[in-house]
């Protein structure tokens, strides 16, 4: 039971609020009231949800030695020993197949955002984290990303005010 709760901080669901920005094109096309559009935006989001753990979960992996020296990253189930590093790469094929298949259920074209999504970050997380200016675009491309799937991937033309809109608050 104590590993099940290690597999769930090792997620990072606290992090998940980011992927409301999937329900934006919900919001703001008054698409709400359709019980269709509805669960497939939701579908979209808890896409999301696992394949951003997914890179959570490979970041914690690769950082796993600095992270045992820092005074609370030492406590994340990786660096701290709680979860062995093959349980979490175990973990992450799950987390990317369960990611990817709420995405089909979503909408096909939620995959390809999701799969653009997963590689940015992951060359975020072994590399680009280091490149000035270059990494907050990366920030600001995953929330565009995340507007994207909850637009695009399940049918709702995004409007130009929003997508402009949506880039300037994330860059802000």
């Amino acid at each position: 039971m104590k590993r099940l709760f290690a597999l769930g901080r090792l997620m990072r669901p606290h992090q998940w609020i980011k992927n409301g920005f999937v329900f934006t094109g919900l919001l703001f096309a008054h698409r709400w009231n359709e019980p269709d559009m509805l669960w497939r935006v939701v579908l979209a989001a808890a896409a999301f949800c696992l394949v951003s753990s997914v890179v959570y979960v490979l970041n914690d992996i690769a950082d796993r030695e600095r992270d045992r020296s820092h005074p609370t990253k030492c406590r994340r189930p990786v660096a701290s020993g709680e979860i062995p590093v093959a349980m979490a790469l175990g973990f992450w094929i799950i987390l990317l197949a369960g990611g990817m298949g709420l995405g089909v259920l979503a909408g096909f074209d939620v995959v390809p955002i999701l799969l653009v999504y997963f590689f940015l970050n992951l060359a975020y997380s072994l590399r680009l984290k280091q490149v000035v200016i270059l990494d907050v675009f990366i920030i600001a491309a995953g929330f565009m990303l995340r507007i994207l799937a909850g637009t695009l991937g399940v049918g709702i033309p995004p409007s130009q005010w929003l997508l402009l809109t949506g880039l300037m608050l994330t860059l802000f």
